[in-house]
This record gives structure tokens, sequence and C-alpha cells, in this order.
């Protein structure tokens, strides 16, 4: 893969992985969770190295997201600024959707799947 090292996921692994990838998710359904739930699953497998990677992406991913809705809003403040800050929006929010989705599938096939610019080593 593009001279990329693959890290593979164990298979005992492989549902928690997904569900890791998943749970940056749930800030779309409750508020905040999108980053309370990878925090736990962060810090409850600190042994799990691959797992405390995903969550951990899947943290800054979010955190990423709320940042750039934050300045996006301040931005939305200058009229001349609107149609980029509309376009920039629609990618960050298509990005935030399809990157932990892309992530569960690549995990369900045994796959390490690093998101692009928050992605984390494990």
């Amino acid at each position: 893969m593009n001279g990329t090292t693959v890290i593979p996921i164990a298979p005992e692994d492989r549902g928690m992985a997904v569900m890791t990838h998943l749970s940056g998710l749930a800030g779309y359904i409750v508020p905040l969770a999108g980053v309370v739930v990878p925090t736990i699953i962060w810090i409850t497998r600190k042994d799990q190295p691959v797992i405390s990677a995903i969550a951990r992406q899947a943290v800054l991913l979010n955190v990423g997201v709320f940042v750039a809705a934050i300045c996006g809003f301040m931005l939305a403040l200058t009229i001349i600024l609107i149609p980029a800050l509309i376009i920039a929006g629609i990618v960050i929010a298509v990005a935030a959707v399809i990157l932990p989705v892309i992530g569960a599938m690549k995990a369900n096939d045994g796959v390490y799947y690093k998101y692009p610019v928050v992605g984390a080593n494990p």
C-alpha cells in the first residue's frame, strides 16, 4: 500500500476496533458522546495499543471538528467569507462521518486505518 506498513488487527480485537471507530459518531446522537465514549475506550484499553490508537484518533477527529465549527461560527460573522465557510463546512462534515466508517470497514477486515491529519500510529 504505497510503501506504508500495514498494521494488522488481531481477530479477537476487530469487533472492538470497529466499535471504537464508530464511537466517534455517537456525538451526532448524544452531545459530547463523540468525545466521551472514545476517551473512555482510550483510557480503559491502554494495554491494547491498536484499540488505544483508534480511540485517540476518534477523540482528535471530534475535537478538530469542534474547533473547526467554532472557527467557522466566528468566520460567519464576516459576510465575505461565508461562501468559503459553507464549502469548508461541507468538506469537514463529510470527512467527520466518512473517516470513521472507512476505519470501521478496514478494522473489520483486520487492517488498521490511520485518519488523515489526526491519525495516530499504535
